[in-house]
């Protein structure tokens, strides 16, 4: 069960999202890849036939400190599935995993790996908004 959740952090590609599951807390990107997904993103035998590919791949990435606890990860990816769930579906594919490891110092991982962006350069103007992209 979900007790609380917060937006951190909202761009054109990503958001970025705190969730807590009693006294464990995770943190969540949602990340649009932009791209094609290949057999390798998904979790479907090898055999398929790439025609069940759809046109776009959605990654979602969850960073605990600790290992995730096994009653948490149904409402985690429940909780992705609902966030994404205005997208065309019937043309994403939306993948969770989940990491173990400091979940700011993942998240600036991911950030900078992603998007070439360092979280401490965007100006707190653009803080204000609810769309960090302006």
């Amino acid at each position: 069960m979900i007790d609380f959740f917060e937006r951190k952090l909202r761009l054109q590609d990503l958001e970025v999202w705190d969730v807590r599951c009693g006294e464990s807390i995770y943190r969540m990107l949602i990340f649009d890849e932009n791209r094609l997904p290949e057999l390798a993103d998904l979790d479907i035998p090898s055999n398929a036939i790439a025609d069940d590919l759809r046109e776009n791949l959605i990654t979602v990435s969850v960073y605990s400190n600790t290992l995730v606890k096994d009653e948490h990860i149904d409402d985690i990816d429940q909780f992705a599935k609902q966030l994404t769930d205005h997208v065309a579906l019937a043309h994403c594919h939306v993948v969770t995993n989940f990491y173990t490891g400091a979940i700011d110092e993942m998240s600036k991982w991911f950030l900078k790996e992603k998007l070439n962006l360092n979280y401490e350069e965007i100006p707190l103007t653009q803080l204000w908004h609810l769309n960090q992209d302006n």
